[in-house]
């Protein structure tokens, strides 16, 4: 699986099941109508939980150079989630789950429907908003390391 190249993501969410967000890999469009997206998400993770309780989240899309923000939200470092948000800049998308300000593009969603397989969870979500930025490169993974593709 790790010569599957991916883009990387900050998967995001708040409302009463508290503020959270997890790097992510597993992500891609379902549907243009309507607008739908899926990730996956390890059902043990902090994430998870919130994601159900709030039945929102938004997809941030890292830019090249981002992988210090990644790392910090995929657990690398063991900052406390209130300091990983801190790292960077964020506002509240439609459904209040927070946008990256720096994110290549950050998709807003309300949760659709949620399947079980093996440990993960695969949540589809209906897109609510969705928010540009810069022209940046994408930040990719592949061979357990980060890769920027051009603008």
């Amino acid at each position: 699986m790790s010569r599957i190249a991916t883009a990387v993501h900050i998967l995001t969410t708040d409302g009463a099941g508290g503020r959270a967000g997890a790097t992510v890999s597993a992500v891609c469009s379902v549907t243009d109508t309507p607008p739908t997206v899926l990730v996956c998400v390890n059902r043990s993770s902090r994430i998870h939980g919130a994601i159900r309780e709030n039945g929102v989240f938004c997809v941030n899309t890292l830019a090249s150079g981002q992988e210090a923000l990644s790392n910090a939200f995929a657990g690398r470092g063991n900052l406390e989630m209130d300091a990983r948000f801190e790292l960077d800049s964020w506002i509240p998308m439609l459904s209040g789950s927070p946008a990256l300000n720096t994110a290549r593009v950050s998709v807003d969603c309300q949760v659709d429907s949620i399947s079980d397989v093996g440990t993960h969870s695969i949540i589809i979500g209906q897109v609510n908003d969705v928010r540009f930025a810069g022209e940046e490169g994408s930040l990719v993974y592949v061979r357990r390391g980060y890769h920027g593709l051009p603008g």
